[in-house]
């Protein structure tokens, strides 16, 4: 049998076989050969079969800085035979064929070909197959010239159309980040194939077929949605680096790393996008938005899709709209017994509002859909206004805020409030209009659920009083603020115990009596070696008062309303997170790092 290598001719004659699959060249540690060359890109080239022909090998430059070439020319695409030399950089590789057993390589003559093109690109047959499974041990001879018939080397001649399409990929010639990904895959809990089929619905709710097929690009997509689906993820990042793009997403609030792919599979990923979002094809640099859905395993996943143009071409992020990774119920946020018997009492309530404040992605459009779902919406009128609308709630009315059109929070609430409702849900106040009619709406008869940016519920407070709003609404309107951040909750399979520290159980006061072991992260492929998995809400609860409203009203000042709150049951955030740590959900690490102390 013989055996086709590429053998280093850095003076270390190391041989590398090549097989029915592509072999990735560069500096990246993540390449089947990587190339300890600073000239070389960090993913610089590709050796791969030939498809359609058997046991055909080529080299394919993947967008290198420097190029690659083939005998000291440079190529974008080029078929080898014997004794052609690989530049990559600096380096040298030689390509050669051996009989098993044999130690060293045999060598043949070459006769390069005409040159013709291949899906796009410069393509240059040099007149030889490489048989890497030879049964009678002989190398195959080249052609005697260049319009010599294909048959005479043991191959069938693809017509040129044929060629021209995008490649096509096959459980035995997947290429290494197809390979990473589908690992990814079936690693995560729980374990499935890779194989899942995935049907896309574009933006006008269309059954299409664009993930149904084997091409490179349909693989991408499908491997990346199901990566995303099984990871919990709520953010896909496609970004071109010039030599590859990059693919990242974003579990439990942090970025992952996935993989690398090729330009060209990337361009084709960002085509089968846009087309599922029925993009305008023409417009490649400018800011494009839109949606599309997929449908697995009779479960719905909406996407919203942004495109944005960036150095090396456009960066696309897809947020993931997938309400099973979100709790659905109050009592599934696992509030503090007070708590979650305080907010449901106000839930109730015909009037008064209920503010939660946090940074972005913290959980508080969560919060408040399960605060709504907790209402009797077949016997009151629920209306909400929010920039955009992510999930859809069953018996309420659901309005998108649109400033471009002049829908503003402030002007659609005013409009709202002409509709006769219940129950109102202003996504966010912005401003010191949408703060004053909401607050004026909870004391006229109905029940408000709005969000703020602010650090803690005292912070909310100063943060309506800072917009404008006259204390007495701020005193007469408010019943419950509820601060909240995400603490990563750790991995069941890989977190590892050990002893508590003197300083974490002097911070730890009270929580930490008994408790002599607190939890670490490690990491495992079930948590993508961050060693979290899945998170959980820490809360902040101020409930007003009498005595609480008479300091708004009079003299607002942290230590006034401190002095107030602290005579009652009240949990800061950071102690919330320190509940969660004795209990070994969390790391005292992950505490400090959300909570900022």
């Amino acid at each position: 049998m013989a055996i086709v290598t590429l053998v280093n001719q850095d003076n270390t004659g190391d041989m590398v076989r090549l097989y029915d699959r592509p072999l990735t060249m560069g500096r990246h540690p993540d390449n089947d050969v990587v190339v300890v060359d600073d000239l070389a890109s960090r993913f610089h080239c590709v050796v791969e079969p030939v498809e359609g022909a058997e046991s055909a090998y080529r080299v394919r430059d993947l967008g290198s800085r420097n190029g690659t070439k083939v005998n000291n020319e440079k190529i974008k695409a080029a078929e080898l035979q014997v004794n052609d030399v690989i530049h990559i950089g600096a380096k040298r590789f030689m390509v050669k064929v051996m009989k098993a057993g044999m130690s060293k390589p045999q060598t043949t003559s070459k006769m390069p070909a005409a040159e013709e093109t291949i899906q796009g690109e410069a393509f240059k047959p040099r007149g030889i197959q490489l048989r890497a499974d030879d049964d009678n041990g002989e190398v195959a001879q080249p052609s005697e010239s260049p319009e010599a018939p294909a048959k005479k080397l043991g191959r069938q001649k693809q017509p040129k159309q044929q060629r021209a399409q995008a490649p096509k990929l096959t459980g035995a010639t997947l290429p290494k980040w197809a390979d990473v990904l589908r690992e990814i895959v079936e690693v995560l809990p729980p374990t499935s194939s890779a194989d899942i089929p995935i049907t896309m619905i574009n933006a006008r709710g269309e059954p299409t077929e664009a993930l149904a097929g084997n091409s490179a690009g349909s693989v991408a997509v499908r491997l990346v949605l199901l990566a995303a689906t099984k990871s919990r993820a709520t953010d896909v990042h496609i970004e071109p680096k010039g030599e590859s793009f990059g693919i990242r997403i974003r579990v439990d609030g942090q970025m992952v790393r996935l993989s690398d792919i090729p330009n060209e599979v990337g361009v084709l990923l960002l085509g089968i996008v846009r087309a599922g979002c029925l993009m305008k094809t023409a417009a490649r640099d400018a800011v494009q938005d839109g949606h599309f859905s997929t449908r697995v395993q009779e479960r719905r996943i909406d996407y919203r899709s942004s495109f944005t143009p960036s150095v090396h071409g456009q960066k696309l992020v897809i947020r993931v709209l997938d309400e099973m990774n979100a709790p659905h119920t109050l009592r599934d946020m696992q509030l503090a017994p007070y708590m979650l018997e305080k907010l449901s009492s106000v839930c109730e309530q015909t009037q008064g509002m209920i503010l939660v404040c946090g940074p972005t992605g913290s959980g508080k459009t969560t919060t408040l859909y399960n605060a709504m779902r907790s209402i009797d919406r077949e016997h009151r009128n629920v209306i909400t206004i929010e920039d955009p609308v992510e999930y859809y709630l069953e018996g309420v009315t659901q309005i998108p805020a649109d400033e471009a059109r002049g829908h503003s929070f402030g002007e659609l609430l005013r409009s709202v409030l002409r509709q006769d409702p219940d129950v109102i849900l202003v996504g966010e106040i912005r401003d010191d209009e949408t703060a004053r009619t909401g607050m004026r709406a909870a004391m006229t008869g109905h029940l408000v659920f709005s969000t703020v940016h602010a650090k803690d519920t005292i912070g909310a407070v100063f943060r309506l009083l800072d917009l404008g709003v006259e204390p007495y609404l701020v005193a007469n309107s408010l019943d419950l603020v509820l601060a909240q951040r995400l603490l990563r909750v750790l991995c069941p399979d890989c977190k590892q115990s050990t002893n508590m520290k003197p300083g974490q159980a002097n911070r730890m006061g009270r929580y930490a009596q008994g408790v002599s072991k607190v939890y670490t992260p490690v990491g495992c492929k079930q948590c993508l070696n961050t060693g979290f998995w899945g998170r959980q809400a820490a809360f902040e609860m101020l409930s007003f008062t009498d005595e609480l409203r008479d300091v708004v009203l009079n003299s607002p000042t942290i230590a006034g309303m401190r002095g107030i709150i602290d005579q009652g049951l009240f949990t800061t955030l950071s102690q919330s997170g320190f509940r969660f740590a004795c209990e070994g959900v969390t790391s005292m690490e992950e505490v400090d790092r959300v909570m900022g102390s």
